[in-house]
C-alpha cells in the first residue's frame, strides 16, 4: 500500500509536525510506501486528494483538514482510493464517530491495519459569492442561521481561548446577533416553509463542533441525514437551550424541528451564508443529498460509535 499524508502545518500550532517521529516509525515498521506534503492555503488539501496516486490519502490535521481531505477523494472519481486520518487538531468531531483513533501511536497502527469501512458521505450544492453553482463534499454537518457566524468566530478565537470555550462563546456572540430568517424547506421531494429559524443543522454526524451534539439516531454506514431545526427563539430561549447542546438532548426537544432524510433543499428570499464542516463555505440555495457508503474509509471502527 502506498500513501499520501497531507498535513496542514498549522493545525494546533504544528501538533502534526511535533508527532511526525511518532507516525514516520510506525509506517516504516510494516515498510510502507508513503510521501508527506503540507498545505499551503484554504483548498490546496482538496487539490491534493483529488489528484492524488497514493492508495490511500491521510489527512492529517483537525476536521477542517479532514473535510478537505474527504472533498478531493470524492472528487478524484477512483472508486477505490482509500482515505485515512492521523488528527492533530483540537475537536475530533470526525474520528469520533468514525472510531478513529486520535492517540498518535493507536492512530498509525489503525491506519495500517488495512482495516476499511465502507462510510456514507453528503453530497452538498451551493452557491459561491458571485452566485455560481459549487458542489463539494462533507462528513460532519451542514448549518444555515447560526453556523457561519459561530465558525468565523472559532476559527479566530479558539486558538487563543482554547476550543470549547472559542465555540461556546462563539455561539453566545451569535444568539446575541438573533438574525433570523423564514426558508423554504424540500425534504425528500416534500415542500414546506419554517419561519423565523434560528439555526438549521443537516447533519450526517450528530457531533457538530467542539463538544457541541445532537441526541439523533444516526450511523456512520446507515444512508441517512437528519434535519435539526431551532425555530421562532428569542435571545433568552436560545442561551436556556445553549447547556442541551452540550448534553445533546436538544435533538429531543419539544419546540424543535426534527425529522430524517435522504436529501433536503434549503433556500430563503434573502442570500445567507452557510457553514459546513466548520468553515464558512457559501450561500444559500444549497441541495444536500445522501451518498450511502461512498467512502472508502481505513482504520475506523464504527463498532465503538455509541448514540
Amino acid at each position: 500500500m502506498s500513501y499520501l499524508l497531507i498535513m496542514n502545518p498549522g493545525s494546533r500550532s504544528g501538533r502534526g509536525k511535533r508527532l511526525w517521529k511518532t507516525w514516520e516509525s510506525g509506517l516504516d515498521r510494516v515498510g510502507a510506501e508513503y510521501a508527506c506534503v503540507f498545505t499551503d492555503g484554504i483548498g490546496y488539501a482538496i487539490e491534493l486528494a483529488r489528484t492524488a496516486e497514493a492508495d490511500v490519502v491521510v489527512a492529517v490535521g483537525g476536521d477542517g483538514t479532514i473535510n478537505e481531505v474527504l472533498d478531493g477523494v470524492m472528487q478524484s472519481g477512483k472508486p477505490n482510493l482509500q482515505m485515512g486520518v492521523l488528527y492533530s487538531g483540537t475537536s475530533p468531531d470526525f474520528c469520533r464517530f468514525h472510531g478513529i483513533p486520535i492517540d498518535p501511536k493507536q492512530a498509525v497502527d489503525a491506519l495500517v491495519s488495512g482495516r476499511v469501512n465502507k462510510v456514507d458521505v453528503a453530497r452538498i450544492t451551493y452557491h459561491d459569492a458571485a452566485g455560481k453553482e459549487r458542489v463539494a463534499h462533507f462528513g460532519c454537518s451542514c448549518n444555515v442561521g447560526m453556523g457561519a457566524s459561530v465558525a468565523r468566530f472559532a476559527n479566530k478565537w479558539r486558538k487563543y481561548l482554547g476550543d470549547i470555550p472559542g465555540t461556546g462563546l462563539g455561539v453566545v456572540s451569535a444568539i446575541a446577533q438573533n438574525d433570523r430568517l423564514d426558508v423554504s424547506v424540500e425534504i425528500d421531494g416534500n415542500s414546506f416553509g419554517l419561519a423565523e429559524v434560528n439555526n438549521l443543522t443537516i447533519a450526517k454526524n450528530p457531533y457538530i463542533a467542539s463538544g457541541l451534539r445532537l441526541q439523533l439516531d444516526l450511523g456512520p454506514d446507515d444512508g441517512k441525514l437528519a434535519i435539526v431545526g431551532i425555530h421562532g427563539k428569542g435571545r433568552a430561549g436560545i442561551l436556556r437551550m445553549l447547556p442541551k447542546f452540550y448534553s445533546g438532548s436538544v435533538a429531543i426537544d419539544r419546540g424543535v424541528f426534527v425529522r430524517e432524510c435522504s436529501s433536503v433543499v434549503v433556500s430563503s428570499r434573502e442570500p445567507r451564508e452557510i457553514e459546513f464542516d466548520g468553515d464558512p463555505r457559501g450561500y444559500l440555495p444549497v441541495r444536500i443529498e445522501i451518498l450511502p457508503k461512498a467512502l472508502n474509509l481505513i482504520g475506523g471502527n464504527s463498532e465503538v460509535y455509541s448514540k
